[in-house]
């Protein structure tokens, strides 16, 4: 650890963290065996982070700060594409890319899961962070949708049509959290995403045009073979 400059020591000292609070939960994990995993001493840890609870919340942004796609996802123009955007990628996220990273991805989850297990302040970060960033570009999307008819008129276009898309979303990421997935029927990803991209439109009110415009892979062939990527383009030529 010696040849690392502080922003390295920094992130190892993550690293070596994050594991540990997912498995034994932040009251029950020391500082001293933070240090023994990370390779530093206690008082360096105390140098780059006040405290437990400032290295708990800088395990959240190492989570969230730099992430390319989620910039590029949070800069689009409100519309109907943007809100299935949105809906492909969270779910994408939760069925493909976690389970997929089993050492990175999945004690970050297992985290979330832990800390409702005690405080709940993890989970409380995560979700602050969400209704900041997340929750109003998305429902302005689902406005957006609803302006351009897309919607049934019945749709609630609310926050909560957000956190029931979400919690739907990250449901699907508790079948890979053992080592055999818990429903074998989602646990093929192609199908899965798409299936469940589907359902989450539909039940934030979007008319099945737009569902079948949108939804990935809807209009691809199903076989054993690598399914092709669908654009929207040849979408809106059929």
């Amino acid at each position: 650890m010696g040849r690392l400059d502080n922003s390295a020591r920094r992130a190892a000292i993550i690293d070596a963290a994050l594991p540990l609070f997912a498995r034994k939960g932040f009251a029950a994990t020391t500082t001293k065996e933070i240090a023994q995993a990370a390779g530093v001493s206690e008082a360096l840890i105390f140098k780059h982070f006040p405290s437990k609870a400032a290295l708990y919340e800088a395990i959240f942004r190492s989570c969230v700060d730099g992430d390319e796609d989620l910039a590029k996802l949070l800069a689009m123009p409100p519309s109907t594409e943007t809100l299935a955007a949105y809906v492909q990628a969270m779910v994408s996220c939760y069925v493909s890319e976690l389970p997929s990273d089993r050492d990175t991805m999945l004690p970050r989850y297992r985290l979330y899961f832990m800390s409702l297990l005690e405080d709940g302040e993890f989970a409380h970060m995560v979700r602050r962070w969400m209704s900041e960033h997340i929750a109003p570009p998305f429902v302005a999307s689902l406005r957006a949708a609803r302006d351009a008819g897309d919607l049934i008129p019945s749709a609630p276009v609310t926050e909560n049509a957000f956190w029931l898309a979400e919690m739907l979303g990250s449901t699907l990421a508790t079948i890979h959290l053992p080592p055999t997935p818990l429903v074998p029927s989602l646990a093929e990803p192609r199908r899965t995403i798409r299936d469940a991209v589907a359902f989450i439109l539909r039940g934030l009110g979007l008319r099945e045009e737009a569902v079948a415009l949108y939804t990935p892979l809807l209009h691809c062939t199903q076989s054993t073979e690598p399914e092709p990527t669908c654009s929207r383009e040849a979408d809106r030529d059929e």
